[in-house]
Formats: C-alpha cells, structure tokens, sequence
C-alpha cells in the first residue's frame, strides 16, 4: 500500500477532532465499514487542500448519509 503525503501534527489533531464529532453525531462505531469510509473521504477531502475543519466536516456528510442509508 502506498503511503501518501504526510499531515503536520496540527492538522492530525484537526481532523481526529472532525472525525470524533462526526462519530457522535452520526452515532458511528469507530470499528465499522462506515467509520472507516467517513475517515477515507475525510482524508480525501483534506489532500484536495480543504483545511477549514467546518467544511472538510460538510464535504464528509453527503457521503455518510449515502452509507447509512445503503444507497451508495
């Protein structure tokens, strides 16, 4: 597996602060297909240059909901 380009440790803790706030209000479990998937297009989003964590959280969303309703 290739290893992408590395995120500065403010940015680490940035996005674990979206991901923890999109476990909670989506009432994920960390060890699920659809944690793991919202984590990708998190991290996706951020290597396209997105850094505001509120956007990079609104970009996240319309891809959580095609999971949790099983319409993806």
């Amino acid at each position: 597996m290739p290893i992408g380009p590395q995120i500065p440790l403010h940015d680490v803790d940035m996005l674990s602060a979206v991901f923890e706030e999109l476990l909670k209000d989506h009432q994920m479990l960390r060890a699920s297909a659809v944690a793991e998937g919202t984590l990708t297009r998190l991290i996706f989003n951020y290597h396209l240059g997105i850094r505001d964590p509120a956007m990079l959280k609104m970009l996240t969303v319309p891809f959580l909901r095609q999971r949790l309703s099983g319409t993806e």
